[in-house]
């Protein structure tokens, strides 16, 4: 688990509050909420949704993309 005083790792493609979007047909689109790592995810991000405050969903950094805009018009 990670809050505000833990240190964001080195590796990390994205920043905490990026906009991001997962990659492929199912779509899930939101903020950077946090990190982790498991055995087999070398780095992972906590993702909250634009659309459902609240609601996080987990993602390697593999699976996800830069969001161009917050909402799509």
């Amino acid at each position: 688990m990670t809050d505000e005083t833990t240190p964001w790792p080195t590796d990390a493609q994205y920043a905490f509050g990026d906009l991001v979007q997962k990659k492929g047909r199912s779509s899930w689109r939101g903020k950077i909420v946090g990190w982790y790592r498991t055995d087999i995810t070398a780095l992972g991000y906590a993702i909250e949704s634009i659309y459902e405050p609240g609601s996080v969903q987990i993602y390697p950094e593999s699976a996800i993309e830069a969001l161009l805009s917050e909402k799509p018009a």
